[in-house]
């Protein structure tokens, strides 16, 4: 088992908390590096659109570029999420194109995982308020790891001094593979609902280049309703429905081989300001060999300047992970680069929050 202390904490109590920070951490790293991927997830999902699903490529009228960072469990070591992305709609061709990178890094010894993302939608209407919008993508992914960081049990002594060398395994220092998401996306002026399947591949991605195992397919499915408050004001004669306020309710079910989760919650917003509150990690299909991935109330702020939107987010840890993990942080930054609309009929615009 690893562990990164170099010498024992005599009080009982910090050592007790101490070890149960490290055992979270170090299950996950070593199950990673050995067979199970690693999950990514982040809490604003509509406010990293490419990573949950293609279809958003190119999914408003404008072009923008989105900047992701999360950091998960900061009292338990380094897990950190970064992700940038940008996508263009093009109404000519009814289609729409995107680009992400990510770079997630776990632990100490840097288990790492960069994906480079290409995606590509398009949309037709199928009836007079109804817009669906499938989309697919190709990724290069690319996992790491420094094993010379890490410190095994059987390297520290009865003094709690690393003294000698480890009698485990050295993985390879890195693994690529290839893979590939597809995704269907429909909405109207208030609703909107869609799934994605992701690892369609099942590339191998041990670094233990253990040919047995292949990553699980991953289904998501996602939507929601936005309902207005209040009258709209008036502008050049025109509904504003942006200077409403507005609720909208939204729900995630992620789905794989070991486990499963159903995440709800809401939206407030009122021009400048959005306020969330959600539940992620509801189980629904029980079973025995799963195990259950209720994680956390996630609280969010949103404020948007001009075309600028900022949000930012706190999962409160639940359960026994509640006072050792220290929650997680993120913030994401949205800029839309606005151009004139050309066309004289728009696409309908996804009511899905921006955050």
């Amino acid at each position: 088992m690893v562990t990164f202390y170099k010498k024992v904490d005599k009080n009982m109590n910090t050592l007790k908390r101490y070890f149960v920070i490290q055992l979270v951490a170090v299950l996950f790293i070593f199950s990673a590096i050995k067979c199970d991927a690693q999950i990514i997830q982040f809490s604003q999902f509509y406010s990293c659109p490419l990573y949950l699903a293609p279809s958003y490529a190119g999914a408003i009228d404008a072009s923008r570029l989105v900047v992701n960072y999360r950091n998960q469990w900061p009292e338990s070591g380094t897990f950190n999420t970064y992700a940038v992305s940008y996508d263009q709609h093009f109404d000519k061709i009814k289609s729409g194109v995107g680009l992400m990178a990510l770079r997630d890094e776990a632990g100490d010894g840097n288990l790492a995982l960069t994906t480079i993302d290409v995606c590509y939608s398009w949309y037709t209407k199928v009836s007079r308020e109804w817009t669906v919008r499938p989309g697919i993508s190709f990724k290069y992914n690319k996992r790491s790891v420094d094993f010379e960081k890490l410190v095994f049990n059987d390297m520290i002594d009865e003094n709690g001094d690393i003294t000698r060398l480890t009698a485990e395994t050295a993985p390879l220092t890195n693994k690529p593979y290839i893979d590939m998401q597809v995704s269907c996306l429909g909405y109207s002026d208030k609703y909107w609902g869609g799934f994605s399947v992701d690892h369609l591949l099942r590339p191998k991605t041990s670094l233990y280049n253990d040919d047995s195992y292949r990553e699980d397919i991953k289904v998501s499915a996602f939507g929601g309703a936005k309902l207005y408050v209040g009258g709209p004001s008036r502008s050049a004669g025109r509904r504003n429905k942006d200077d409403m306020q507005s609720v909208s309710f939204t729900a995630l079910y992620e789905y794989s081989k070991l486990s499963d989760q159903l995440s709800l919650g809401a939206y407030w917003n009122k021009n400048p300001f959005t306020l969330g509150m959600w539940v992620r990690g509801i189980p629904v299909a029980v079973r025995e060999d799963s195990y259950s991935n209720l994680d956390a109330i996630i609280l969010l702020i949103g404020y948007k300047i001009f075309d600028l939107h900022i949000g930012y987010s706190y999962d409160f840890s639940i359960g026994e992970l509640l006072s050792t993990t220290g929650g997680a942080h993120e913030i994401s930054v949205m800029y839309e680069f606005k151009t004139a609309a050309k066309a004289k009929k728009r696409h309908t615009a996804i009511s899905c929050p921006r955050l």
